[in-house]
């Protein structure tokens, strides 16, 4: 009889509230949660929260506008601060999104990126990008924002947890099941409890920008 694998992810990620948590004092006034899913960060942001994602999305239990991103249905200059977590790599024109959140951000408002490096492809529906630092900072000055703050998001055992487990749910095989056994317990371990970062291999990257006036 063949060793049944464990399909489960040896990686514990961070709530929502705790990777933000960096940036919080920003979000302050109108707020976009751009591509928000049912991600609850009510509890982080200070003031009214817009929820947008989009209409026939799989987690859109709680959204105030449905829409895509590239045509957001509000006017001119409607937001204070935009936050767009983990989302722009399932955009399929992000020049388009780029513009758009120009559009509706006040002069001086805040736009808070978050977007893969080292991390798997994940179909969400698809999955098009990544951005290293630089690539990420020259985005947003491309659209006219100053980067604040850049900062790597998740522990460097989150980015080697979730390879691994791509590596090892590959195939089924006795050295891959073994593997798993010495391999997933420290890793599960370690991203509960380490923060250690190395940005040269950093699961993903957070900015925070200002809209130049």
């Amino acid at each position: 009889m063949f060793l049944k694998t464990n399909s489960r992810r040896p990686v514990v990620w961070p709530k929502i509230e705790k990777e933000l948590e960096p940036f919080q004092k920003y979000f302050k006034g109108k707020i976009l949660n751009a591509g928000s899913g049912n991600r609850d960060i009510s509890s982080i942001v200070e003031g009214e929260l817009f929820n947008l994602d989009l209409p026939m999305g799989s987690h859109n239990s709680n959204i105030h506008i449905k829409s895509t991103l590239e045509k957001i249905p509000v006017t001119n200059e409607f937001f204070d601060v935009i936050i767009c977590n983990a989302v722009l790599e399932h955009v399929e024109n992000v020049n388009l999104v780029m513009d758009e959140f120009f559009r509706v951000l006040k002069p001086g408002g805040y736009l808070y990126i978050c977007i893969p490096f080292m991390q798997p492809v994940h179909n969400d529906p698809k999955d098009y990008r990544r951005y290293t630092s630089d690539g990420l900072i020259q985005l947003l000055e491309k659209y006219n924002f100053s980067v604040i703050d850049l900062k790597s998001i998740h522990s460097v055992y989150h980015t080697l947890g979730w390879i691994i487990h791509e590596w090892l749910s590959s195939e089924k095989s006795v050295i891959y099941w073994l593997l798993k056994q010495i391999l997933y317990p420290i890793i599960k371990y370690k991203t509960k409890v380490s923060r250690k970062t190395v940005t040269s291999i950093s699961s993903a990257f957070g900015a925070i920008s200002q809209k130049n006036k």
